[in-house]
């Protein structure tokens, strides 16, 4: 039996897991199907439940996100404790400026964008806000100590809208419940039109009108998305809907689009918040960084991701 968490396991081993926190297994043939896992809670009561219930108990169960773990997808205006646990708030001299994504125990992905200027650019100016369901309330906050702003980045036209942070201090295991890093996207991932993701932060809730901080968007066709704006580069990309109201706003720059695979149930770190026009207006998508296209530029600090 081995685990995507815990490695070298053979059968008849233990795992010992935080309350209200999951695991992902996988069975090889040293344990066969026949077997059977038992759960432990003690000191109450031993429970005996065979490898076929287990997988339903796993992907059905509460929703452990992260890079290797399956997650259920929610709705509505506001979010769980722990429910996008890759979601961080970065604040600038005291107050929440933008958004970034976790992506390993002490790197985060976030818009280059956020970080132009002398006073930007400095890491000690820097708090990150990580496990923290409302602005105020994170569970662990972390000083910044460096920033890397990617070698294109282009200020006129938002191209190659991506920055790492690395945090002073890692976020610690006893925090897992909470906090999770997002899965990075292969290069060879492309997001398709009409793939359903969903957009996070705790940026301005609105330009006018009715706005949410939580909501699910789709991709948009790269054609369309060219002809609104017409400055499309290859490494951007649309995601809205065409009736507005869901999009990212001031604040929620660096933020995630995350997108959930249909095949094992990861989520990956499809988009980054960048840039638009307003927030929400009908026909007027966001346009969001295509993290696959800097796999390789990501890998080359943090070899460590997937």
């Amino acid at each position: 039996m081995t685990s995507s968490r815990v490695s070298n396991l053979h059968c008849q081993t233990v795992i010992s897991i935080q309350n209200n926190y999951c695991i992902t297994l996988f069975f090889s043939d040293k344990c066969p199907l026949s077997t059977y896992i038992f759960l432990v809670s003690f000191p109450l009561f031993w429970q005996e439940v065979s490898v076929l219930m287990m997988l339903n108990f796993f992907v059905d169960g509460p929703p452990g996100q992260g890079c290797n773990l399956i997650s259920r997808i929610v709705g509505g205006s506001n979010t769980e404790e722990g429910e996008w646990p890759w979601q961080v708030s970065l604040h600038f001299v005291g107050a929440a400026y933008c958004g970034a994504s976790v992506i390993s125990k002490e790197w985060l992905v976030s818009a280059a964008h956020c970080f132009q200027g002398s006073k930007l650019s400095d890491p000690r100016a820097w708090r990150a806000h990580l496990g923290m369901q409302m602005q105020g309330r994170a569970k662990f906050v972390s000083g910044v100590r460096r920033i890397i702003v990617h070698e294109y980045y282009n200020s006129r036209n938002y191209d190659y809208d991506i920055a790492l942070l690395q945090l002073s201090t890692p976020w610690p295991d006893t925090m897992s419940h909470l906090i999770q890093p997002i899965c990075l996207p292969p290069s060879s991932h492309k997001a398709r039109r009409g793939d359903k993701c969903w957009i996070t932060g705790w940026g301005q809730k609105q330009e006018a009108g009715e706005f949410y901080p939580l909501h699910r968007v789709e991709i948009i066709d790269q054609t369309l998305c060219h002809s609104t704006y017409g400055i499309i580069t290859a490494r951007m990309f649309c995601a809205g809907l065409s009736s507005g109201k869901r999009d990212g706003c001031k604040g929620d720059s660096g933020g995630p689009l995350s997108c959930q695979s249909i095949g094992d149930g990861k989520w990956f770190l499809t988009g980054i918040v960048s840039w638009g026009y307003g927030c929400g207006r009908p026909n007027f998508p966001g346009v969001y960084t295509r993290v696959s296209n800097f796999a390789p530029w990501i890998h080359k600090y943090v070899p460590s991701v997937l």
